[in-house]
């Protein structure tokens, strides 16, 4: 109530300004405590789509109140702006400074203050929204660049502070033979590891570019329905299969056919994510050249696709081919558009596509249009190149790590555990037959200077904590590389089968390892000393 009660003409009436508060209080706001909302990805595809739009020479109304509906973080800056000018009968140069004087966004505030006195002046709308589009868009790719620089650095020291913690857990178990240090003691520190890990998650997924890229349509791609599908089926399946193979053969063998039951759905993501890829990367080349084609012959978006040697177009050639049978079938364009959009499951190809649409069959300028479209989905996808090259190495890194974090791990426990159990051994066989220890040279007071460890919270706490680093470790390469969230179950997928397969053949190959270590020492021969 406040905003408009400040700036509210005497003739405003008392009901105009209820009701341009309530609409005015459905928009989104761009914050979030666990990650921020993409306001500047939504900016650079607002700017595109309305720089689009000012070519066909539509009205100030119609320019804001379109632009309004597309539903970005950044629409309910522009819807606030069509309110004030219409419930409230301002002109939109005094409505743009009225709402910029309001919003807390630096970057929206300086672009509305920008486009008050552009408008105030004079000056075409379509003029000042294609410098403002291709300023923003360089913006954006600067900024985009400064946070894969922090996403890089954060992946570094996520490395360091796994291995820290791990290292530091190992030493608390060591020195709980030397001195009983306490169950609660032990549980803080499990406690601090477990935040340490989260908040290490926490900062990557925040570093990371925010940006959607797959589309939230009800009509998705063939390979999202069928990974949708499949989930549905194998992730209740693999809590199941878990739980059974875990009561049945151990914790180790649940992890294992859980990790294997998980292994299609993440692998469906997988294959889907790169096919995404690859059509955002091409659909830059087939929006500028049907953006040429029809402005340059000046013909319909249907018979400048006839002109397209589709084979140029890669990934979306049978995209396109279905498109332009389905447009020359007489079929409603706008529904064969949608269901373009819909079948590539890429949010990039939907508001680039949307953008060339939409403003296309308002009668805009195609070239123009081709060019301003094409260049936001080509810089995008450039961009998103550079950060896969991040994500893949830290990928390729962290699989490793966790192999050898949880193998040092667990072989510590099992070390652990056998020098307890013989610990316990040798101190009752000393406390039983004190003389006889003596002759045989045993020092019982160093046997006892050792405390006997619980070995079954040892290997407990051992589990927790490869637990831990299982699910840590699946969540830091998702966070990193971004996409569909069905992504992070492959990454989880691999964890889980690294980590119970060393619960499965650790303890064993520890156990026979001291084995053959003690059947060597019992079977050689005793070499006399000088005084025998």
């Amino acid at each position: 109530m406040a905003f408009y009660t400040r700036f509210l003409p005497g003739a405003a009436t008392k009901a105009a300004r209820s009701e341009a508060v309530e609409d005015a209080a459905n928009w989104q706001r761009p914050t979030s405590f666990f990650r921020p909302a993409p306001a500047d990805y939504d900016l650079v595809a607002q700017l595109t789509y309305m720089s689009a739009l000012a070519t066909a020479n539509v009205g100030r109304e119609e320019l804001f109140h379109k632009t309004a509906q597309l539903g970005y973080t950044t629409s309910g800056y522009f819807h606030r702006v069509h309110l004030v000018a219409q419930r409230l009968n301002y002109d939109y140069a005094r409505a743009c400074q009225i709402v910029a004087d309001a919003t807390e966004s630096e970057v929206v505030k300086s672009l509305l203050l920008r486009f008050s006195s552009s408008l105030a002046s004079g000056e075409a709308e379509s003029v000042f929204l294609a410098r403002e589009t291709e300023i923003q868009i360089e913006h954006y790719s600067r900024k985009y660049e400064r946070d894969l620089e922090s996403l890089r650095k954060w992946t570094d020291a996520y490395v360091a502070l796994m291995v820290s913690v791990t290292l530091v857990v190992v030493v608390s178990l060591v020195s709980m033979m030397i001195y009983s240090v306490g169950t609660i003691f032990i549980f803080g520190l499990a406690a601090v590891m477990i935040g340490i890990a989260a908040i290490g998650d926490w900062i990557i997924y925040r570093t990371a570019p925010v940006e959607p890229k797959t589309h939230r349509r009800a009509e998705r791609s063939r390979t999202q329905s069928q990974m949708l599908r499949v989930a549905r089926v194998l992730i209740p399946a693999a809590a199941v299969a878990g739980a059974l193979a875990g009561l049945l053969s151990g914790i180790g063998a649940g992890l294992v056919a859980a990790g294997v039951f998980v292994a299609p759905v993440g692998f469906l993501a997988f294959l889907d994510d790169r096919r995404v890829d690859q059509q955002d990367r091409d659909v830059s080349t087939f929006l500028r050249a049907l953006g040429s084609v029809v402005g340059a012959i000046g013909t319909t978006v249907t018979e400048g696709m006839e002109r397209l040697n589709l084979r140029s177009l890669a990934s979306l050639e049978q995209g396109v081919r279905r498109l332009h049978v389905r447009l020359r079938s007489g079929i409603r364009p706008d529904m064969c558009w949608d269901r373009f959009i819909s079948e590539t499951g890429s949010e990039l190809v939907d508001r680039s596509v949307g953008t060339f649409w939409d403003t296309i069959k308002l009668g805009g300028d195609p070239d123009q249009i081709g060019y301003l479209s094409s260049l936001f989905a080509m810089k995008i996808s450039l961009m998103r190149e550079n950060r896969k090259l991040i994500s893949q190495t830290f990928m390729y890194l962290i699989i490793p790590l966790h192999a050898v974090l949880v193998t040092i791990l667990l072989f510590i426990t099992e070390v652990m555990a056998i020098f307890a159990t013989q610990l316990a051994g040798i101190q009752t066989s000393a406390l039983t037959n004190t003389q006889s220890s003596q002759q045989a040279g045993v020092d019982v007071t160093n046997v006892l200077a050792f405390a006997a460890p619980n070995v079954a919270f040892i290997r407990g706490f051992a589990l927790v904590v490869t637990l831990v680093l299982t699910v840590v470790d699946a969540w830091a390469p998702h966070a990193t590389s971004g996409g569909h969230h069905h992504k992070f179950w492959i990454h989880l997928s691999l964890m889980m089968v690294l980590s119970g397969l060393g619960l499965l053949f650790i303890p064993q190959a520890v156990q026979a390892l001291f084995h053959n270590i003690a059947g060597d020492l019992a079977s050689a021969p005793v070499t006399p000393g000088p005084s025998q």
